[in-house]
């Protein structure tokens, strides 16, 4: 059985699941170091954010406070590692929040591999249960921002069914340091 804990008639995603080739868990602090490492290494990645954004407190405040969309509460968030199932390493993570900006949507924060880890169908492999778990504990949507720079990044979750533009955010002319951003919906009944 998924259901976990049970708030304001939601269900949170367990604290430890599975798919074929990895296993994720809820981040402990002994975790913290390694998921900075990654975090900082998606300055490889083009156009996944502004490299000023980028902090060295990210993950610690994470685990701490959680990172909370407006008037959002911790316990509506969680930060879970990916290890590989083979070696227990911990290959990458993911953030999301349980019911925002309404109580039937989960919100993806981030979904991050270290390098040796991409490209190798990882994340659509633990989107796509992640997905059918939030569809079970009654969760109809799915939404997420993707910087509007990070071409692998809109093909990767366009191709996973997130292809409803919800909102547009950022600058308002083009420019090699221009910013924005696409938040992208995905219908989860479907």
């Amino acid at each position: 059985m998924l259901k976990d804990e049970f708030i304001d008639n939601k269900f949170l995603l367990l604290e430890l699941w599975e798919t074929e080739r990895m296993i994720i868990r809820d981040t402990n602090i002994e975790d913290v170091g390694r998921i900075q490492e990654i975090y900082m290494q998606s300055r490889s990645t083009e156009g996944w954010t502004r490299d000023d954004e980028l902090t060295n407190d990210y993950i610690i405040n994470g685990f701490n406070r959680g990172n909370l969309p407006p008037n959002g509460m911790k316990e509506f968030y969680k930060i879970q590692s990916i290890t590989y199932k083979d070696t227990s390493e911990i290959i990458g993570f993911m953030e999301f929040y349980h019911g925002y900006p309404e109580k039937d949507v989960l919100y993806i924060l981030t979904l991050l591999f270290c390098e040796g880890y991409r490209n190798n169908r990882y994340g659509q492999e633990s989107i796509n249960e992640l997905c059918r778990q939030a569809t079970e504990l009654g969760f109809f949507k799915a939404r997420l921002v993707v910087t509007l720079k990070n071409w692998q990044g809109i093909y990767f979750w366009t191709k996973l069914g997130f292809n409803t533009i919800l909102k547009y955010c950022g600058d308002k002319v083009f420019a090699k340091d221009s910013f924005a951003v696409l938040e992208l919906g995905k219908d989860l009944t479907i």
